[in-house]
């Protein structure tokens, strides 16, 4: 990671903080304006940056500025899309009489940002209840959308979906979520909030749907999660992306949001009790941790504290020790293309896993998905080439 890219991240973590400085920025020049603009593309904090300069009467370069604005305009008119395409999912489920719980993204840029481009998004996440899930595939085909189904046990063994919706020839223009802003999003139903990597688990769901809000999104009926069980989410979220090495700056942001939306409902102890019934509680600090020390998240210090003192030394200390280009480092990984970089990848994945571990138990069956080769992405991938070359 180069000089001018970590300086990008920490000027771009400072600039979406309470204690933003304008004055800060006054020594930058055209180089380092734009090197700020493309990390921030790239985050996926472009447009909450513009938002930002804009609002504190900042005007950098032409080049740097006019970067930021069409990155925002961009975004402005695929979340349209995007909200158009919820309006439309929901409508069809509650005429099949299914309760929708909406997550993340879909719900947060309509009901926590001040604008929904500031929040980007790469798909839409809805979770449903347990016993309507075999009517979810159906209701979604009816509108066009065909499913890719994946085992439990293949790759990784992530559970919370096994299934992805896409209608045909409507998808985005590039892989990267944050570069475009053409076409309509994925569908990932969920059946559970549970996160899960290489055997590492963390399970959230029990009691979501009864402490569940409704809401009107595009005017259908929705819920979203309790504020209480959105924190847990969105912190574990969080703290997976890391682990998984996946972009996280706009998640963490998304904290501090939910912070500042719904204040009354904030219940510090709940909060704690509901991560202790999860067993996740290096999880959540990481989370709040990371929230507050990069954004300057209203988060209570005797909160941080708690759940602190119930992690291990070793893995707090090493969750204090990321800080903005840390996270940036953890997080960005070059494109696997060979099958040996796919093999030290997956050994690499399974020891940042077996980091947040809780037990030596609990590190032997990370590791031991190591020795089932035959379920892994790499071994399917070599299955295949020696099909197409058979």
């Amino acid at each position: 990671m180069s000089h001018s890219t970590t300086a990008s991240i920490q000027l771009i973590v400072n600039c979406l903080s309470p204690e933003f400085a304008p004055d800060l920025l006054e020594s930058l020049n055209t180089e380092a304006w734009e090197d700020m603009a493309v990390t921030a593309i790239a985050l996926g904090l472009a447009p909450l940056l513009h938002w930002r300069l804009t609002q504190a009467d900042v005007t950098p370069p032409p080049l740097a500025m006019a970067k930021l604005a069409v990155t925002r305009q961009a975004h402005t008119k695929r979340n349209e899309a995007i909200g158009q395409q919820l309006t439309e999912l929901l409508a069809a489920f509650a005429r099949q009489k299914i309760d929708v719980l909406v997550l993340k993204g879909a719900l947060l840029a309509a009901a926590a940002y001040p604008e929904a481009a500031l929040r980007p998004m790469n798909d839409i996440d809805l979770l449903f209840r347990v016993e309507d899930l075999p009517r979810v595939g159906p209701v979604l085909e009816s509108l066009g959308y065909r499913g890719k189904h994946k085992s439990a046990e293949q790759g990784p063994g992530i559970t919370k979906h096994l299934s992805t919706y896409r209608r045909e020839g409507r998808q985005g223009d590039t892989p990267n979520p944050y570069l475009s802003a053409g076409g309509e999003r994925m569908i990932e139903p969920h059946g559970s909030l549970e996160e899960s990597w290489f055997g590492l688990k963390v399970d959230i769901t029990p009691g979501v749907w009864t402490r569940a809000v409704p809401v009107s999104l595009g005017g259908q009926p929705a819920y979203r999660l309790s504020t209480s069980d959105m924190m847990l989410h969105l912190t574990v979220h969080a703290a997976f992306h890391v682990i998984m090495g996946a972009s996280v700056f706009v998640q963490l942001y998304d904290i501090g949001r939910v912070i500042e939306t719904w204040p009354a409902e904030l219940n510090w102890p709940e909060i704690i009790s509901l991560t202790r019934q999860a067993e996740a509680q290096a999880f959540v600090f990481a989370g709040l941790y990371w929230a507050k020390t990069l954004y300057g998240a209203a988060i209570p210090e005797t909160s941080l504290a708690a759940l602190e003192k119930e992690c291990s030394p070793d893995l707090a200390a090493y969750i204090r020790g990321l800080d903005a280009p840390g996270i940036f480092k953890r997080t960005q990984h070059p494109p696997l293309t060979t099958v040996p970089q796919r093999l030290r990848r997956g050994l690499l994945d399974r020891q940042e896993a077996a980091r947040w571990a809780g037990s030596l138990g609990e590190k032997w069956q990370i590791w031991q998905t190591a020795l089932a080769f035959h379920k892994t992405d790499t071994a399917n991938l070599l299955k295949k080439g020696l099909k197409a070359h058979g």
